[in-house]
């Protein structure tokens, strides 16, 4: 193997090996529950209640949009859980996440 060669296929085996050690700790025994996604400032997610999909907003959410979602209804949510069920989706929302492991044993 050449110089050249090793210095090019050296980097592919150490990403590849951090690859699978990353999906071996993602998968560990006893791990409860794994993270989807992340909601940042300004950043919005749906679930939709026929095929269950999580989307997230290309656009942020404005200060106008956000007022406008205040005027019908949004809300402070202090922790959710939204669950599928009988082809029905469902939301609980605490702000003490103890209760949360109460209910589900996977978070």
């Amino acid at each position: 193997m050449t110089r050249a060669m090793s210095c090019f296929l050296l980097p592919i085996a150490v990403g590849g090996a951090m690859v699978l050690s990353t999906v071996a700790m993602a998968q560990a025994p006893g791990a409860k529950s794994t993270s989807a996604t992340t909601i940042g400032e300004g950043e919005a997610i749906m679930v939709s209640p026929k095929t269950g999909t999580v989307h997230k907003s290309n656009t942020k959410v404005s200060a106008a949009k956000h007022e406008a979602a205040m005027a019908k209804g949004a809300r402070e949510l202090k922790g959710a859980v939204i669950y599928r069920q009988g082809g029905k989706l469902y939301m609980t929302e605490e702000p003490n996440h103890e209760t949360f492991r109460d209910l589900f044993d996977n978070f």
